[in-house]
């Protein structure tokens, strides 16, 4: 099985995006483990229940709702704490540290969505072939054509699988997207490094949820404000590459 209509251009964008996403700090770049380790140091009992118990008595205390959200991260409870960060947000709306943390938990899991969805494409590309699991060699041998019912079924299980974690990857790298957008809004227009930043985050989450015309339109405007900086050769690769792929339709 090759990858899906679209995965090979967004496959070179994450191995791109990969090798810079991260060189500045700032939106998906996480952040806060002083904090959580305070709070996961705090006496008196298990942290996330107190955390919890706080916010059902001040729900309007948006403070509390970002320590729920570390505590939840630190402990991989990745659901809970989108939820936490959201309510966070929606008391803090341009919070930039609450609105990072949170792109960086659906990087990470469309980065597994990913991972997941890759892992099955292969063992599909190794099913395939003269000897591969899908075809009963002993039909290869002797000349005809045929199939192992049960190899068969065993593909369209994979298929199954790799149809599910590709929709899963999508729709965490929208989300992704999403996040990174209301970063980027939130970001003050006169501080021209950070609005360069926010831009190349949102083109990276952008390819990645096979959203070309913000991935070329972000790329751009980074290029635009800061031309001369040291990843803006590999820029310039994914915008080729985002344009070469756009034009195919």
């Amino acid at each position: 099985m090759r990858l899906r209509r679209g995965a090979k251009w967004v496959f070179f964008l994450l191995i791109f995006a990969f090798a810079f996403g991260f060189l500045f700090s700032g939106v998906g770049g996480g952040g806060g483990g002083d904090v959580i380790q305070q709070l996961l140091g705090m006496r008196g009992g298990n942290p996330v229940k107190s955390a919890e118990k706080t916010v059902k008595q001040h729900p309007r205390d948006a403070e509390a709702w970002n320590s729920l959200a570390l505590l939840y991260e630190s402990k991989g409870r990745q659901t809970d704490a989108i939820r936490a960060y959201e309510t966070f947000l929606k008391l803090k709306p341009n919070d930039l540290v609450g609105l990072s943390q949170l792109s960086a938990i659906w990087r990470d899991i469309s980065t597994q969505h990913w991972n997941e969805y890759s892992v099955v494409a292969q063992d599909l590309q190794d099913a395939s072939g003269p000897f591969g699991l899908n075809t009963d060699p002993v039909q290869v041998f002797i000349g005809s054509s045929g199939s192992n019912p049960l190899l068969t079924a065993y593909t369209n299980t994979l298929n199954t699988k790799a149809s599910a974690a590709y929709s899963a990857y999508l729709k965490a790298a929208t989300s992704w997207e999403s996040v990174n957008r209301r970063y980027l809004q939130a970001t003050p227009v006169s501080d021209k490094l950070a609005r360069a930043q926010a831009e190349l985050q949102l083109g990276e989450a952008a390819a990645n949820a096979n959203d070309l015309k913000t991935t070329i339109t972000s790329y751009k405007e980074y290029l635009r404000l800061v031309p001369g900086s040291k990843v803006a050769p590999q820029v310039r690769k994914a915008l080729a590459a985002a344009e070469k792929a756009n034009s195919k339709g």
